[in-house]
């Protein structure tokens, strides 16, 4: 269920029955001249409804924060925010969470920044110091390191996964043909040699499949 589309006795039932919270959060930045500039959001979004679907609970909107992006590469058209800002907008969201009713919020990165996700993961350990909710902070290639995501930028793995969840938003015919040109901002296995929905596909898959496992198990031990 969508936080935000839902009535509020529609809200109660759903955390009633799992309470659980996820929280997509990525950044607006470059992500080559064929990804849509909220990717990191918009993947983790879609993942993050699929994984709600198996456990229940409710999925927020997307957070657009990001620290860490790729303006410090000297990328144009991207959003930078500082990490206390990060920091302070994570610990908000687990606070308010607590409070209408959550068990666990899950806060799942699409953005890996360093600096961010030690912001988020900094916000988590503060907020579980003192409060009764659990915390989660997973990048989306936490759970499948092991497949051999381990997290790229606009090349091989997210160039897959969004050709898989929003093939609208990918455009290949925008980097150039030439295999020696530079692909200005991307970071990773060449996309046009490697990048493939099937992949996306099955990476995604896994992500939700793990993800809704350990949340469900959670979710068990709550009864």
């Amino acid at each position: 269920m969508r936080y935000e589309n839902a009535l509020p006795h529609q809200l109660e039932e759903a955390l009633a029955g799992a309470p659980v919270a996820y929280v997509p959060w990525g950044a607006l930045e470059w992500h080559g001249l064929h990804l849509a500039l909220g990717n990191d959001a918009l993947k983790v979004e879609s993942i993050c409804d699929r994984i709600g679907e198996l456990t229940g609970g409710v999925v927020l909107p997307p957070v657009w924060v990001g620290a860490g992006t790729m303006q410090h590469h000297g990328m144009p058209l991207t959003l930078d925010f500082s990490t206390e800002i990060v920091r302070a907008l994570a610990g908000e969201y687990l606070r308010e969470l607590e409070k209408v009713g959550c068990a666990l919020a899950v806060i799942l990165a699409g953005h890996y920044g360093r600096v961010h996700v030690e912001a988020l993961r900094a916000a988590a350990e503060d907020f579980t110091s003192e409060h009764e909710m659990a915390a989660w902070v997973l990048t989306d290639y936490d759970p499948v390191v092991d497949l051999g995501y381990g997290g790229d930028h606009a090349a091989k793995w997210e160039t897959s996964i969004l050709m898989h969840l929003r093939p609208d938003l990918v455009d290949m015919s925008r980097l150039p043909t030439d295999p020696a040109a530079e692909l200005a901002g991307v970071g990773g296995e060449d996309p046009r040699e490697h990048a493939q929905p099937e992949l996306g596909k099955m990476i995604v898959e896994a992500i939700v499949e793990r993800i809704a496992g350990r949340v469900n198990e959670f979710l068990r031990k709550q009864v």
